[in-house]
């Protein structure tokens, strides 16, 4: 499997202490999932948010670049989405069998979702090392956690959810990393299911009020399917059954989802870049097919539309169409990776770590757009 974004964990620093105790619950003012009940137009309800990466408007940056960030951040939104470690968060767990945990760094993000009028989302992904194969934290290794430690991850995310009561939504795990089973030739989704289910279970014991999602299963799709190829495709592609299956399964399986959570690129796995129509229509049709089999509000927690030098429209132009096609195809939300730029994925801010960062880019007016302030 390919996997296409930069990754690690955060500088280490000065943290910022909240006050969030136990299991206390908050009431508070966020975002209400659409369900698209009694007539109401999906298109109105649909909302454009961020999704926090190893940089972003963080305080060890140019002052006056964070500054400027901020202000950017302030006004795109409301979700803003945070993993629980890996994607700027360390790890909250290092030791195993001690019960102290290290929040720091991931309450230093919760403080700047705060501070810029966000509505938080959790990513409950990654898994500390001890938990994993290698040993190894993320982004060393890119591991679920073993089963014997399904538990133990269950309770992290339980840990996380009371200390966190302003979070409502939780995102469980990450484009099923580590879930791939090489004997079968085909994602483990009975093993990622398990682990939803615990969980999920861990976490509405503490917070009843939260929603939590799954089961974030990235479409690869091929231009010259040869196998696996499934009735989903278009113009675009064809889609891997593999990848369908997984999301059936765990439709049928799952104790309990309030939304249901996926990524895609455009392009396919073979390298076709559809364009501005065909990116469009890739969105909109894996969105219809999986609004034909639930009625959960349906996010993408991913999405990327890349230009190539045989096509002629400009990134800006594929990433409206990619919006657009998610919109249209009845999504409630759709979350950019990585609003503070470091790499060749669309951004919305320059790297605030020198002076004069932190300045919008290209994309900022198309994120306002549709993010629903």
């Amino acid at each position: 499997m390919r996997f296409h974004r930069v990754s690690g964990s955060t500088r280490t620093g000065r943290y910022t202490m909240l006050a969030l105790a136990g299991t206390s619950m908050l009431a508070v003012a966020a975002l209400t999932v659409p369900a698209y009940a009694d007539g109401q137009d999906a298109a109105a309800a649909f909302q454009l948010g961020v999704t926090h990466e190893r940089y972003s408007a963080d305080w060890w940056g140019d002052e006056e670049a964070v500054a400027d960030a901020e202000e950017i951040l302030s006004g795109v939104g409301p979700l803003q989405n945070q993993h629980l470690m890996g994607f700027g968060a360390e790890n909250p767990w290092p030791v195993q069998n001690s019960s102290a945990r290290e929040w720091g760094s991931l309450d230093e993000r919760m403080t700047l979702i705060e501070e810029t009028d966000g509505t938080p989302v959790l990513t409950l992904c990654c898994a500390p090392g001890w938990m994993t194969p290698s040993g190894e934290d993320w982004p060393q290794a890119y591991e679920a956690p073993l089963p014997q430690y399904y538990d133990e991850y269950a309770q992290l995310a339980a840990e996380a959810a009371a200390r966190y009561p302003q979070v409502e939504y939780f995102q469980v795990w990450n484009e099923f990393k580590g879930f791939w089973n090489d004997d079968l030739n085909r994602w483990d989704h009975e093993g990622y299911t398990e682990l939803y289910n615990l969980v999920y279970a861990a976490v509405k014991a503490v917070r009843p009020d939260a929603q939590l999602g799954g089961p974030y299963v990235s479409i690869n799709s091929f231009d010259d399917c040869t196998h696996d190829c499934s009735d989903l495709q278009g113009s675009w592609g064809t889609a891997d059954q593999r990848d369908l299956d997984a999301m059936e399964y765990w439709l049928a399986n799952a104790d309990g989802a309030e939304f249901f959570t996926v990524d895609a690129w455009s392009s396919t796995n073979d390298g076709y870049h559809p364009g501005t129509a065909g990116t469009y229509e890739k969105f909109r049709d894996v969105t219809e097919w999986i609004t034909a089999r639930t009625d959960l509000p349906v996010w993408w927690s991913e999405f990327y539309a890349p230009a190539s030098s045989a096509d002629e429209s400009s990134t800006v132009a594929l990433m409206r169409a990619a919006i657009e096609g998610m919109r249209d195809g009845g999504s409630a939300v759709a979350l950019l990776w990585g609003p503070e730029c470091q790499s060749e994925l669309p951004c919305i801010w320059t790297d605030t770590s020198e002076a004069g960062g932190g300045q919008a880019t290209e994309y900022l007016p198309l994120v306002q757009e549709f993010s629903g302030r």
